[in-house]
């Protein structure tokens, strides 16, 4: 979603987003409306949905429930793009990928 300050910039977030539009994927920043993703999920045009943070790095979300809905996320696992970016993120943090970006520094 768009920055509205109910979502937070944060790095986990900003990574995600680079790493993206790196790998040649569009990023669109705006508001989301749940009834229209509900649809969409329905529909098949929306196959992932993660959320992401600090703690969490990115947590696949493979259902979405609340009073009046509950609807599976394609089958409810996690989804390659959401498998291969958790992957590629974790990677860089502990090391075991170069670091392109200059996220990463010595601090002792």
């Amino acid at each position: 979603p768009e920055l509205t300050g109910t979502i937070l910039e944060g790095g986990t977030r900003a990574s995600i987003i680079q790493l993206l539009q790196d790998s040649e994927r569009p990023v669109v920043e705006t508001s989301i409306v749940l009834a229209e993703l509900l649809e969409q999920i329905r529909s098949g045009e929306v196959t992932e949905v993660f959320a992401c943070g600090t703690a969490a790095v990115i947590t696949p979300v493979g259902r979405l429930a609340g009073q009046g809905f509950d609807q599976t996320v394609a089958d409810g696992a996690p989804g390659p793009v959401t498998r291969a970016l958790y992957e590629q993120l974790t990677d860089i943090q502990y090391g075991r990928a170069a670091d392109p970006y200059g996220w990463m520094y010595r601090l002792a």
